[in-house]
């Protein structure tokens, strides 16, 4: 399947928009992205392991309630993370 980056989590894996990985589980795919780009995972995460709050995920453009890493993924499946950006 294909992970999809945006705004400011590109510099976290060296600015490549897209991502081929291999896994059966949203958790899995991050987990194999995060192998690569560790630097990732800290800003991704929240202390327990899950998405932070501040991040949406995207399953084919459906929205994945609560970033459920249990969600089940298909080869032909497209990710996207986006980030909620603050202002005023």
């Amino acid at each position: 399947m294909t992970l999809c980056f945006s705004g400011l989590l590109l510099r976290l894996v060296d600015y490549q928009r897209t991502i081929e990985v291999d896994a059966a589980t949203l958790g899995e795919a991050l987990d194999q992205v995060e192998g690569r780009h560790p630097r990732l995972r800290t800003v991704l995460r929240d202390g327990e392991g899950g998405i932070r709050r501040s991040h949406r995920v995207f399953v084919n453009g459906e929205l994945v309630g609560a970033a459920d890493l249990a969600t089940p993924l298909a080869d032909s499946d497209s990710v996207e993370f986006l980030t909620a950006i603050a202002g005023g």
